[in-house]
């Protein structure tokens, strides 16, 4: 398909607000909700964010588009668009200003854009060439490749939009000017500790404003973060899989909410062609050691029952997931070893692998069940925030990360299949099969289309067995029963906040 044209109207803003569970607020704010963050304060600048932390952007910056409750974006601050090939037209909602009363239009939205990509930290915006206004309320972004996801890449950090100021301000890490429902405190804010937000007096839409007070509490510690929930604290947080979420899970009290989405956690062997490690040229050891995780005791011992277990990178209800790969690596210690005994290694060998304190209990783990069939891995301790990085060297011939599974498919062979792939620091050549398959998924942008593609993908990744997948955990936010029965809370497809427009206080 050459040209690819998809529209959006206004007409269908009524109903994008009745799917992402928008309900109308008292005129006048009152109250105050409190949620904790698991990650520290980095930046409140959108386009420098890498990582978590999220929750602190939202009460400010507001996206062009964001999810429906299926996960398809819906108009925000856009109000539709049209994909022509490599150009992504794009209207905007009129009349909407800025915290700070500086006007928001199509020059500051395709300023917005140019900046991201400029800095070149938010992965969704890699393949936009520039943008620039058609008149006040249109833009285009022009594409340097067929991307079919760059719409669902605006509904987070790509597509938030920031202040003329904003953007010129040096110190904007802390001083966020958005179009958002909400203004950052500064006075009232304690660096370290928590990050207040009053109301928007030039918000858009002021009904959806239905507080008076909104607190994100910077909580590392998960007992900490815990008692807080216990005590009144907060009324919501976010949380791993691990002990303290499994309280939650238990606790009368409270609730654990398993939201959209999740984390995929998985080991990549990157050195596929034995440069460092001759053994893992031998796909039979890949499979061997695939065959050797026993995921559920994984999933019960080390994430505490709070995930499943997977053999690919999409979950069970995803578009692109593969019902025939569920079980293609049933835990079978005995086939392992026939692996094993017909690969060129059958007395095994021994390899290294980072790890930083939160992956320590899995990879202990996991050295456990490759010791059965003769597989020596040393755990190797990094720098905690520095694992992402190493695995993006030749450092270590293999790494263990997490995929987020509501990232679109394409981000899959942008990070581990390509030749100049992210995480293929061995430049190892895709074979034809997969190659294929990750280019027909760029070419529409209808997920039906798409999904057969990724499916593909799925299967064959399977067959090489260099990603081995191990289990998937939801994305987990613990509440209060106060806050689990506010029905004003509605929680973000595939983030771990909650959406705070119409959001009011519990009673």
């Amino acid at each position: 398909m050459n040209s690819i044209t998809r529209r959006l109207f206004v007409s269908l803003m009524a109903g994008a607000a009745m799917s992402l569970g928008m309900t109308t607020a008292h005129a006048d704010p009152s109250g105050t909700f409190k949620y904790a963050e698991q990650v520290k304060l980095i930046t409140m600048d959108p386009q420098q964010q890498s990582g978590s932390g999220v929750p602190y952007l939202r009460p400010v910056y507001e996206s062009l588009f964001e999810r429906d409750a299926s996960g398809k974006p819906a108009p925000l601050l856009a109000t539709g668009y049209e994909i022509d090939g490599l150009n992504v037209k794009i209207s905007l909602r009129e009349g909407v200003k800025f915290s700070n009363g500086e006007a928001f239009n199509a020059a500051v939205a395709a300023d917005n854009i140019n900046r991201g990509v400029k800095l070149g930290i938010i992965e969704g915006l890699k393949t936009v060439e520039s943008a620039e206004a058609n008149d006040e309320y249109t833009f285009t972004i022009k594409l340097k490749e067929k991307d079919p996801a760059i719409i669902d890449s605006l509904t987070h950090t790509g597509g938030m939009m920031l202040a003329p100021a904003a953007m010129a301000d040096p110190t904007i890490d802390r001083n966020p000017i958005g179009t958002g429902p909400y203004v950052h405190s500064k006075q009232e804010s304690r660096e370290g500790e928590v990050q207040v937000y009053t109301p928007n007096p030039l918000y858009w839409d002021p009904d959806k404003i239905g507080l008076e007070r909104y607190e994100v509490w910077e909580i590392p510690d998960d007992t900490a973060r815990l008692n807080a929930l216990k005590t009144g604290q907060i009324d919501a947080g976010n949380w791993l899989a691990n002990p303290q979420s499994a309280i939650i899970d238990s606790s009368p009290d409270l609730k654990l909410i398993r939201n959209t989405g999740g984390l995929n956690y998985h080991v990549i062997i990157s050195d596929r062609n034995g440069t460092q490690v001759p053994a893992f040229a031998d796909v039979n050891v890949r499979q061997a050691m695939a065959h050797s995780i026993n995921r559920a005791a994984f999933g019960k011992a080390i994430l505490f029952g709070l995930s499943e277990d997977t053999y690919q990178p999409y979950p069970k209800g995803h578009w692109a997931h593969n019902p025939d790969v569920e079980g293609a690596y049933a835990y079978d210690v005995e086939k392992a070893k026939e692996y094993m005994a017909k690969s060129a290694f059958p007395d095994g060998f021994a390899f290294d692998m980072p790890s930083i304190p939160i992956y320590q209990s899995r990879l202990e783990a996991l050295a456990g069940f490759f010791k059965e069939i003769g597989i020596t891995m040393n755990i190797v301790p990094v720098e905690p925030g520095t694992l992402a990085r190493r695995s993006r060297t030749t450092d270590f011939p293999a790494t263990n990360l997490v995929w987020a599974t509501n990232t679109d498919p394409k981000f899959l062979a942008l990070r581990y299949i390509y030749e100049d792939a992210a995480y293929n620091p061995f430049h190892i050549k895709p074979g034809d099969e997969l190659l294929t398959a990750a280019n027909a998924g760029l070419e529409s942008v209808d997920t039906d289309v798409r999904g057969p593609a990724y499916r593909q993908m799925a299967a064959k990744l399977a067959e090489e067995a260099f990603l081995i997948f191990v289990a998937n955990s939801p994305i987990l936010i613990g509440v209060t029963n106060a806050t689990a029965a506010n029905p004003t809370v509605v929680y973000r497809y595939g983030e771990d906040s909650i959406n705070l427009r119409g959001l009011k206080a519990n009673d």
